[in-house]
């Protein structure tokens, strides 16, 4: 009975032991990387400068020159043109989205007149060369250092009888993380 009883423990034993020889397990990190918030701000205004009608276009380029085609002429007295500037912070190597939601399609003297402006805008990263578009909208840019720069100039149609005043409108830039 001793020897019966010896087996049956020693059966029991070495059975719990072979449970525990096939279970096995593992662990996965979880990681999180917390990015410091992107942010737009606008450092400078958009000025065309003093225009006297004519059919034609008015081009400000993002670097602050301007162009004109057709009749419209352009006066050198008055307000100096002007690019937009904002700067983008954030993350620094990371990429994001430019959007221009809300952005004026005509400047309006708040009454009854308007010209037609299409927007033109790049994206500088630091003092890097352009990295977006010369004419039509950028739709990406590269925080280089934490750090990018979009700049934004237009196309103004002038109407020959384009009524005396000052015209506004606004470039409404929306920035997110790629």
């Amino acid at each position: 009975m001793r020897v019966l009883r010896t087996l049956l423990v020693a059966g029991l034993v070495l059975g719990m032991s072979g449970t525990a020889i096939a279970a096995d397990n593992a662990t996965a990190t979880a990681t999180a990387v917390v990015i410091t918030p992107i942010s737009i701000t606008k450092n400078t205004d958009m000025t065309i400068g003093n225009l006297v009608p004519g059919n034609g276009t008015v081009t400000l380029s993002t670097s602050g020159g301007r162009t004109k085609t057709g009749s419209v002429a352009l006066s050198g007295s008055g307000s100096t043109p002007t690019a937009a500037v904002f700067t983008v912070g954030g993350e620094g190597s990371n990429t994001f989205a430019i959007t221009y939601t809300g952005s004026s399609s005509t400047l309006s003297d708040g009454s009854s007149h308007t010209m037609n402006i299409t927007w033109i805008t790049e994206v500088k990263s630091g003092t890097a060369a352009a990295d977006g578009v010369t004419s039509g909208q950028a739709t990406t840019g590269t925080l280089s250092s934490g750090s990018a720069k979009i700049y934004g100039g237009a196309a103004v149609v002038v109407d020959n009888a384009q009524a005396s005043g000052t015209y506004t409108g606004d470039l409404k830039v929306t920035v997110a993380y790629n």
